[in-house]
């Protein structure tokens, strides 16, 4: 008989750090634009460039980071069906 030892899953803390990261990502880079386009309003520049950087930047980071999170989602989804479907099938066994 084999014995089933629960260790950490190391995958699965990477997974949320990589998650983690790329979200505090996002939010940093989106603080900084803002904070360039408040920066050039109160120096009486013309906020243009920064305006144009958030367009382009700001939603490709977002994509990014919800692609990570997706998958992330749907591989935990995919391996509770997995051990749902080995439990069924030991009871069915039984």
């Amino acid at each position: 008989m084999t014995k089933d030892v629960k260790k950490p899953d190391y995958y699965f803390i990477m997974q949320v750090i990589s998650i983690s990261l790329i979200w505090i990502l996002v939010a940093g880079i989106t603080w900084w634009v803002i904070r360039l386009i408040v920066l050039s309003i109160e120096l009486h520049d013309a906020p243009d460039l920064s305006v144009i950087i958030s367009i382009v930047v700001i939603p490709i980071f977002i994509a990014i980071a919800s692609t990570l999170t997706y998958v992330f989602v749907g591989l935990q989804r995919n391996k509770v069906e997995k051990n749902q479907n080995r439990g069924d099938k030991n009871e069915a066994n039984e």
